[in-house]
Parts: structure tokens; C-alpha cells; sequence
């Protein structure tokens, strides 16, 4: 088992990889394993966003346009953390990463679909493939969750837990499709239209390994 850790700038992300047998991620979860569909077991966290911004501002410059159009809307994030530093404080990296726009959350996808391809084991041939999830995947994702209490505020995510949670009971989250979870009703998810950023929408990725 390797695990790598992922440490870019001074960012304080906690996005690491343990991959059990070499080409599957540890931190996911099968959704159908005839297509090879995986969804993470948590949100993207402060820490992941960190890692995703140090990068850009490794490539392209912090004064690139890329770079500072990746921030999340500062005073929706401020609102949601009550904090001026939610970036950089301790206290928050394992919490959702929320005040992002659907274009970025799909950016974020992409990012991570080339950084995890460029810095894979030379002997694994598997194509990772990262997108925002469709409503039914995170149905699916739902009905396989342990753990279904919701939540009234924003919780900080267990890291240490190898089930999936928080779907439709920390933060809303996006799908492809721009809908959103709006809450779980005896009938399963219900969704809304997406329309903004805002203090309690954040989003997980879905993976397929082609």
C-alpha cells in the first residue's frame, strides 16, 4: 500500500491518495462497478481547494487570471465560517469548500483528472476520469451511506472515516446537471436548479477509470 501525500506551497491541504491495490483511489467509493463509476466518500475540503489554487499559482502566476479567478467568493465564505482567514486556518481545511461557482467546481474536475493522470505510477495504464456526479449518481451515493442525520450548520468532515457521508447532510451539492441537492424526503433526494455560489452549497466528484 503507498500513500502520497500531496504538499504544494503552504498550503495546509489534506488531499492525499492511498491507493489498496494501485489504481483505486481508497478515499472512493463504487457506484457501479460495471462502469467503473466511483464517487469520493466526503465533499472537496478547504484543503483540496488549497491544493487546487497552489497549483494554478504555480503554473500560471498568482496574478494570472486562472489563478485569481479560482478563489471562492470570499464574503459567502465568511458568512458560512465566520472567520476572515478560512483559507489558511487549521481550523477549517476539513471543512466543505463552499462559495464556488458551478464553472469552477468543473475546473476543480478537470484539474484533478490532470494531476492525478500526470502523477500516477508509471506501471498503472488506468485513465482517471473526475466530473461532478449526475443526480442519480448521488442517489445511489445516498442509499449507500451509512450515516443519515442532517445537520442544521456546515460540520467539519472526518477524514478518518472510510464510508461515505454527508450526502444531502452538511452542505447541498452540485451535479452535472446544475441541479442541486435540496434534501433527502421519503422518496429519496429531492433536487432544486442551480443558480449561484452561496454559504451552504459545496460538491464531491464522481470518478470513472477507463
Amino acid at each position: 500500500m503507498k500513500k502520497v501525500i500531496v504538499f504544494l506551497g503552504v498550503s495546509l491541504a489534506f488531499m492525499s491518495q492511498i491507493f489498496a491495490d494501485g489504481k483505486i483511489p481508497a478515499n472512493v467509493v463504487a457506484l457501479d462497478k460495471a462502469s467503473n463509476s466511483y464517487i469520493d466518500i466526503h465533499e472537496v475540503t478547504i484543503g483540496d481547494w488549497n491544493v487546487f489554487l497552489d497549483y494554478i499559482k504555480g503554473i500560471d502566476g498568482e496574478n494570472s487570471l486562472a489563478y485569481r479567478g479560482s478563489f471562492p467568493n470570499d464574503d459567502i465564505c465568511r458568512q458560512a465560517y465566520k472567520v476572515e482567514d478560512y483559507l489558511t486556518n487549521p481550523n477549517f481545511q476539513n471543512y466543505p469548500i463552499v462559495g464556488i461557482t458551478y464553472e469552477q467546481a468543473r475546473s476543480y474536475c478537470g484539474w484533478r483528472t490532470d494531476y492525478e493522470n500526470r502523477n500516477k505510477k508509471k506501471s498503472n495504464t488506468t485513465i482517471y476520469m473526475y466530473s461532478l456526479p449526475t443526480e442519480s449518481d448521488l442517489q445511489n451515493a445516498y442509499d449507500l451511506q451509512t450515516a443519515k442525520t442532517s445537520v442544521k450548520s456546515i460540520a467539519p468532515i472526518d477524514l478518518k472515516v472510510k464510508e461515505i457521508m454527508n450526502v444531502a447532510d452538511n452542505v447541498r451539492e452540485l451535479t452535472v446537471n446544475k441541479k442541486v441537492v435540496l434534501e433527502a424526503g421519503a422518496n429519496g433526494l429531492r433536487f432544486e436548479n442551480y443558480s449561484d455560489a452561496n454559504a451552504n452549497l459545496g460538491f464531491r466528484c464522481k470518478l470513472i477509470l477507463k
